[in-house]
């Protein structure tokens, strides 16, 4: 089976075979033979929660607000960017597209990683040049304080955290791929795409709100976290994440 992970030279060679470019097979109606081009999508700064199910995003937030006010926040993306555009921070004069193909129907159907269902904002790290690591959970403990606790975001997250994200997507591919689906009209079948890539944002951002493994950004810290909010703020309970 065609691994579309390993780039847009394999989207060529079934060009060239006169094969779909999206499963490699050749006797589809309406086979996929379009010449796969990079997308050119680049990490954006985002901010704020929205689109599908948005009222009970905002609920997760004090005073319904995102990005919230009553502590700093940053933008994380549910479905990380890396999971569709390899070496945007490593190699950012020659970025890669992870699943070409995929990310080709996506972009002509107008969607960007960077889009507002694909965020969530979550307490931020330190100030920059802070020497004391526990600052790093002070906006935490501020969310836990005000009952809407949610994950911290301090940069470097957990192999673990990541390749769920690339998985979520790798399982696209291969449903469609394995169900013929790319049989289906241009139109149907990047609808369908597209359709499958929400379902997998909702998930993700489920998921990293409830502080459900493996959607844990710092696994190494988060326990520091709760001990830091509970000793700061006087308290015993059990701090719950949001389940949506």
């Amino acid at each position: 089976m065609t691994q579309i992970g390993e780039g847009i030279a394999i989207a060529l060679i079934n060009l060239e075979k006169g094969k779909c470019v999206f499963c490699g097979k050749s006797e589809h109606e309406f086979p996929k033979k379009d010449v796969i081009k990079p997308t050119g999508w680049s990490r954006k700064k985002i901010s704020g929660v929205g689109g599908r199910f948005a009222s009970a995003k905002l609920d997760i937030y004090p005073d319904k607000k995102s990005p919230p006010t009553a502590y700093k926040s940053e933008g994380h993306h549910c479905l990380a960017f890396s999971s569709f555009i390899m070496g945007a921070q490593s190699n950012p004069p020659n970025p890669t597209d992870r699943f070409a193909a995929l990310n080709h129907y996506l972009k002509e159907k107008k969607y960007d990683p960077n889009n507002i269902n694909n965020v969530i904002d979550l307490p931020g790290r330190k100030d920059k040049g802070d020497e004391d690591p526990d600052a790093h959970y002070a906006e935490f403990a501020i969310a836990v304080d005000n009952d809407k606790p949610l994950q911290l975001h301090i940069g470097g997250h957990a192999a673990e955290f990541m390749n769920a994200s690339n998985v979520l997507l790798r399982d696209i591919v291969r449903t469609i791929q394995q169900g013929g689906f790319c049989d289906e009209p241009d139109d149907s079948f990047k609808d369908l795409l597209v359709e499958e890539v929400e379902i997998a944002e909702d998930e993700a951002f489920k998921s990293t709100a409830g502080v459900i493994t493996p959607w844990i950004c710092h696994p190494a810290h988060i326990n520091k976290a709760e001990e830091f909010a509970k000793e700061m703020l006087d308290r015993t309970d059990e701090i719950i994440y949001p389940k949506l």
